[in-house]
């Protein structure tokens, strides 16, 4: 299981960089809107050495306005990602049947209605009168709801991706059990860096000049893009090996079907 899970974390590197050569323009796009967003929080001065600024400039309405279809965009771009790991094919993983894409919108959902918690956690407080001393403690308890739950749910996110009906939020936790903790632990491993350099990258070019902002904003667009890639590959690997150790199919049974690319293939 030790070999397994260094195997696994290195084989997640391993498919990005695959993924990245098979479908460059896809990852550019990963890249290209990251930073696209970050020129709009540096115009409303984001990156300003004020505190007061930036606060002010974090909830500005044209930074939320590009931030939602910049996520929308993410998830799509780890639709594609997780598609492409299963598949190993870059065709049959632009080209999803539209049964798949509402399967999966059901997980992008999911995750917009955490990031909607996390983002507004200051109004939706307001609601109950509670201020600001609770903002914070908010957003860390539904952030680590959201991490923990997570593992649960990859053989879902991986079935719902390839539109098959096998798994739902339920069934793959049930199935995935106790294999919870070696899941968490080889997503925590895998994520915590990017984590960390994501978040250094958007505090400390703050007041910085241009000669180094715009480098570290760069450099973070692309992290982002290597992080999207990577926590997809983990998924994948994540939930492939929860259903090998269980003795079931990936994408479930012969019974559920779908049209992949144009293709009916047995789930």
């Amino acid at each position: 299981m030790i070999k397994a899970f260094f195997g696994n974390w290195g084989g997640a590197f391993r498919d990005a960089w695959r993924f990245a050569a098979a479908l460059p323009l896809v990852f550019a796009a990963m890249i290209t809107i990251e930073f696209a967003q970050h020129c709009v929080e540096v115009k409303l001065g984001f990156f300003s050495p004020d505190s007061a600024v930036r606060k002010a400039a974090a909830m500005e309405p044209l930074r939320m306005a590009f931030g939602w279809p910049k996520m929308l965009i993410v998830y799509a771009l780890g639709f594609v990602a997780i598609r492409y790991f299963v598949t190993g094919d870059r065709r049959e993983a632009l080209r999803p049947s539209a049964h798949a894409v509402g399967r999966y919108a059901w997980v992008a959902g999911y995750q917009l209605i955490i990031a909607a918690i996390v983002i507004y956690a200051a109004p939706i407080l307001g609601l109950f009168g509670v201020g600001e001393s609770g903002v914070m403690p908010l957003r860390l308890t539904v952030s680590l709801i959201q991490q923990l739950a997570e593992p649960l749910l990859f053989l879902w996110f991986v079935n719902a991706a390839m539109g098959t009906n096998a798994y739902g939020p339920l069934a793959s936790a049930r199935v995935t059990r106790w294999f919870y903790v070696w899941g968490l632990l080889l997503m925590f491993v895998a994520r915590f860096p990017f984590g960390g350099v994501h978040q250094l990258l958007n505090r400390w070019p703050a007041g910085k000049p241009s000669t180094i902002l715009w480098p570290a904003l760069a450099i973070d667009a692309v992290v982002v893009a290597i992080m999207v890639t990577v926590l997809a590959a983990i998924q994948v690997r994540i939930a492939r090996y929860i259903a090998d150790r269980r003795g079931v199919p990936l994408l479930g049974d012969a019974a559920s079907r779908d049209v992949i690319g144009g293709t009916v293939r047995a789930a």
